[in-house]
């Protein structure tokens, strides 16, 4: 896989670009009329005025480009996500040992230079021998590795006439996982360690509490009285016995669509974890022996997350 990407980098003066906005290219205008009037009628206080704005506009460029220089950033990666939910990025700002920094922005844009479809603008103010961390969110599309690409950091400060900007290619990633849908019933349990409850032990009679809505959840399990008395969009959850077993197979489900399966398959790992079964999973050249346990649903969701990579139909 190579290197473990840098994480760290500080914003020096040669990585701070900087232009006149709208607001600065209007200043520019007025100052230049004001400039010819004062030559066509000879006005000493016009010439006056005209270079005292002149010079206003120059300290602020300065004052834009000293508000992003020093900072040293930090950078960490998203925890997995479901494929259509929000990733988020966390980027630590260190500002010890210097001065107040005001009218900071932060957003992650892609290699093209582009904001992230539906990346919002943080604004924040940074004060003396401050650190601050923020959590930049990216939306996430479609299963497998997501990169949210670079984060800029950028400034209007202190008149709003020019924007300087930093950006930083962090070479971040996040997993996502297929998002967890489908109606199809889970495969029955595995008779030999399930004891009196039968073959088909699949625990719906026993309620284990509440979480809340995850995308996907079939409206059968929303507690719609909650939901009446303005209580959020809870769902109920459902235990089985500590000895059900049950291993889901490629060919158990119905969808021919690859996608659609592996969602499928989601939606049941993601009920048996909840449940507290053990599990397996058995995709085309992927076997995961029956377990339980955080560490063993990371391991199938992230099987289901990277299956084909792409390289298949």
């Amino acid at each position: 896989m190579g290197p473990h990407p840098q994480r760290t980098a500080t914003l020096r003066f040669r990585r701070i670009f900087i232009l006149p906005t709208r607001q600065g290219m209007g200043f520019a205008a007025a100052i230049s009329i004001m400039l010819l009037g004062s030559i066509n009628y000879g006005n000493a206080l016009g010439y006056v005025l005209s270079f005292l704005l002149v010079g206003t506009g120059l300290v602020s460029m300065l004052h834009a480009v000293r508000n992003l220089a020093g900072l040293d950033l930090r950078w960490e990666e998203s925890e997995p996500v479901f494929a259509g939910d929000t990733a988020r990025f966390g980027l630590g700002i260190d500002n010890r040992g210097q001065r107040r920094r005001y009218g900071l922005l932060a957003r992650i844009t892609t290699r093209k230079r582009r904001p992230q479809d539906d990346a919002p603008v943080l604004r924040f103010h940074l004060d003396a021998d401050d650190i601050k961390r923020i959590e930049l969110p990216a939306h996430v599309t479609r299963r497998g590795w997501f990169s949210p690409g670079q984060i800029t950091l950028a400034t209007r400060f202190p008149f709003g006439f020019f924007r300087a900007w930093a950006r930083v290619d962090t070479g971040l990633r996040c997993l996502a996982y297929p998002r967890p849908a489908g109606d199809q019933a889970m495969p029955e349990l595995d008779p030999q360690d399930s004891g009196d409850r039968g073959s088909r032990g699949k625990g719906e009679d026993d309620f284990a509490g509440l979480r809340d809505y995850r995308p996907g959840d079939s409206a059968r399990r929303v507690h719609w009285k909650a939901v009446a008395r303005d209580q959020g969009v809870p769902v109920k959850i459902f235990s089985g016995a500590t000895g059900d077993t049950t291993t889901f197979h490629w060919q158990d489900v119905a969808d021919a669509d690859t996608e659609s399966r592996l969602s499928q398959l989601c939606r049941w790992i993601v009920d048996a974890d909840e449940r507290s079964l053990r599990y397996g999973l058995v995709l085309p050249g992927i076997e995961i022996p029956a377990s339980r346990g955080e560490k063993h649903l990371r391991r199938c969701l992230q099987a289901l997350a990277l299956y084909d990579d792409g390289s298949h139909g």
